[in-house]
């Protein structure tokens, strides 16, 4: 599940990440989907 909010200078993010995945981990595949 995936909700967000763009602002003009930041993201509101509601995100639900399986319990296996650690966040920081999820934060990183994020970093590197939305730099491409």
């Amino acid at each position: 599940k995936f909700e967000g909010h763009l602002m003009p200078d930041h993201i509101h993010m509601l995100v639900s990440i399986p319990p296996k995945i650690s966040v920081s981990s999820f934060m990183g595949y994020l970093k590197v989907k939305v730099h491409l």
